[in-house]
């Protein structure tokens, strides 16, 4: 809703040099140097929620919960599941280390979680995609300032298009893969004008990544936001 304020929104991905994100086989654990990954929870700690879609909950089944000794608790862990048809009493999610919500749509079937585990309904557009700004709404009705966006390349190209990303977090591996997953499926690209530049913030040496910090310029970015 045009004026309202929503929690601010960081993309976070680990990436070869070439943009990869996944071998072709689907395989990704040593994408990022284990220093990275560390410093990964550090950042995931900091939020107040983290966000994955469904294709990352089908593939990875993640446990999306602060490790390594990170102190503090785990943010909120979200999980959009529109049908109501990834998540269940098995996945690691489920469990009750950390505070879940499950985002399903408004049609979908009651998922049979345990008691523990919130569900929220959220609106989906025509293509049955959710509605990311009214995801958001819900999520700040919630006490959610700070949102994280752990998810693939197709949910991170659905939070840019929606001009809802304030902040990129991005671990660049000193190697190359030469194949497999990108880290993003943004498309509608043509031409070098589709050009998206963002404002550097910082970039550091973590183990053998380069931690990436970049910001949203205005005109990628709606505003106001919390925080």
């Amino acid at each position: 809703m045009p004026g309202a304020v929503r929690p601010t929104v960081t993309w976070v991905f680990g990436a070869t040099l070439d943009g990869r994100v996944a071998a072709p086989d689907g395989t990704s654990r040593w994408i990022s140097s284990e220093p990275a990954r560390v410093d990964a929870h550090r950042l995931r700690a900091a939020h107040d929620a983290v966000l994955v879609g469904s294709g990352a909950a089908r593939l990875d089944d993640p446990h999306l919960a602060v490790r390594h000794g990170i102190p503090g608790p785990s943010p909120l862990r979200v999980v959009l599941d529109a049908r109501a048809a990834i998540v269940t009493p098995a996945s690691r999610v489920a469990d009750a280390v950390a505070p879940t919500l499950i985002v399903v749509g408004p049609a979908a079937p009651d998922p049979g979680l345990p008691e523990h585990v919130a569900v929220a309904r959220v609106a989906l557009d025509g293509a049955g995609r959710f509605d990311l700004g009214a995801l958001l709404t819900e999520l700040g009705r919630r006490g959610v300032g700070t949102v994280l966006v752990e998810g693939g390349p197709t949910l991170a190209a659905a939070f840019l298009a929606a001009r809802l990303v304030d902040e990129v977090v991005g671990y660049l591996r000193a190697a190359v893969l030469g194949a497999g997953r990108s880290v993003l499926d943004l498309g509608g690209v043509t031409t070098i004008g589709d050009l998206r530049p963002f404002r550097l913030v910082s970039a550091d040496i973590v183990g053998d990544d380069v931690r990436v910090r970049m910001a949203a310029r205005p005109e990628f970015s709606d505003v106001p936001v919390a925080g």
